[in-house]
């Protein structure tokens, strides 16, 4: 139970056992802490548990859990697919498996009459820009990895038409449904909560970041929480507690994921994928492997020129900050961004530079990522409020 939590997350992973062999485990549950955290993992491995499905744990292949994603899985995804092309052994090909099977169990029967007959265009070998549905380009994926899952060995031919198959399935529509907004809809938990109120298996809903919901969505997923369906199961995963609905949180039972260290995020990449490094962050991880040397070289220059500015403390033109901001949309790389700031300014004062100047821009930093998580602002605005402060502050 709780294997692949207790391999980050150990204090966590016994405190949940101890509440579940108790019998004490209630139906909601929030599980909150940082990016990178091992909250879906914990959320994962008690859902399948709870369902009666450890043995598709490995996986993720399930009808009774629906999961309501709100980060950006297509980072992850392109780092698995390189790994598998580059390494074709066991690990890689679990890796893979388990990424996209977390995307699909978005496509869970329960919503299917929302997005099921959504159009995605998808571009195969033999065909050009091919049409079908969301659901049946993520039924074609789920038949990919089946095989996948059945292929003892894996020859270089073979890796090389799934990679490319998989590749023209990951559209970005593939990973958010479709949908223009991250989290759950009013429609979606209306829909999960009909579901869970039918038969009498064990189910699980996971959801993510309930707090940036839209009040419509909270005020549903609020009426989920007063009379949660027998046999149903809710875990709410969660970056900022703080913002979530009080009537909300005292429905739940807390669990508080502390951040994972650097030691800890490159011991376990070491242990899976053989790649040994210092990684400040899962997402610094996925980035640099799922990433070509364009791209990687677009985000060092754009880091170099933010950095630049923040540690010179001045604003940047505007067509600069536009190049900047435009290439992190496209790249999908904020957080990767951020640490990679960070990490530039812990390189400065280590080599004995300016310690006041270097302290000034890490709080103006610091001070309006926090600002932007507490009233949801974007990226952007908090990366151009710390300018802004290094700038008035001169």
């Amino acid at each position: 139970m709780l294997e692949a939590l207790s391999r980050t997350q150990q204090g966590v992973a016994e405190e949940l056992k101890r509440t579940t062999e108790s019998g004490m485990l209630p139906q909601s549950l929030l599980f909150s802490g940082p990016k990178g955290s091992s909250r879906l993992t914990g959320a994962l491995d008690l859902a399948f548990f709870l369902t009666g499905e450890e043995s598709s744990r490995s996986t993720l292949r399930s009808g009774r859990i629906v999961y309501i994603a709100s980060r950006n899985l297509e980072v992850e995804a392109n780092a698995a697919l390189s790994l598998f092309e580059r390494q074709r052994n066991e690990r890689s090909r679990n890796f893979l498996i388990q990424t996209l099977r977390k995307v699909l169990l978005q496509y869970h029967s329960s919503v299917a009459e929302l997005y099921g007959n959504r159009k995605i265009n998808v571009k195969l070998r033999d065909e050009e820009g091919r049409g079908g549905s969301l659901f049946s380009n993520a039924e074609a994926v789920d038949a990919v990895l089946m095989d996948l899952e059945d292929i003892e060995s894996i020859s270089e031919k073979e890796s090389i038409e799934i990679v490319s198959e998989l590749r023209s399935r990951l559209v970005s529509d593939f990973f958010t449904l479709g949908k223009k907004t991250a989290g759950a809809t009013i429609d979606e938990i209306r829909l999960i909560q009909d579901w869970l109120e039918e038969g009498i298996e064990e189910k699980c809903v996971i959801i993510e970041n309930p707090e940036d919901f839209t009040e419509g969505a909270k005020n549903s997923m609020l009426k989920m929480l007063e009379e949660p369906p027998k046999h149903s199961h809710l875990i709410l995963l969660s970056l900022h507690p703080g913002r979530i609905l009080q009537t909300i949180l005292s429905r739940v039972r807390r669990f508080d994921f502390p951040e994972l260290n650097e030691k800890t995020v490159s011991s376990l990449i070491g242990e899976i994928f053989s790649i040994y490094g210092n990684y400040r962050s899962f997402d610094s991880f996925f980035f640099e492997e799922g990433t070509d040397d364009e791209d990687r070289n677009l985000m060092k220059d754009i880091t170099e020129s933010y950095y630049r500015a923040l540690i010179e403390g001045r604003m940047l033109p505007l067509d600069e900050e536009n190049r900047i901001f435009s290439s992190l949309e496209k790249l999908s790389g904020y957080e990767y961004f951020r640490s990679l700031i960070i990490g530039n300014l812990e390189k400065e004062l280590a080599k004995g530079g300016d310690a006041k100047r270097i302290r000034k821009a890490w709080t103006s930093l610091s001070s309006a990522v926090i600002r932007s998580d507490t009233y949801n602002m974007s990226i952007r605005t908090a990366l151009d409020m710390a300018l802004r402060e290094v700038t008035n502050g001169k």
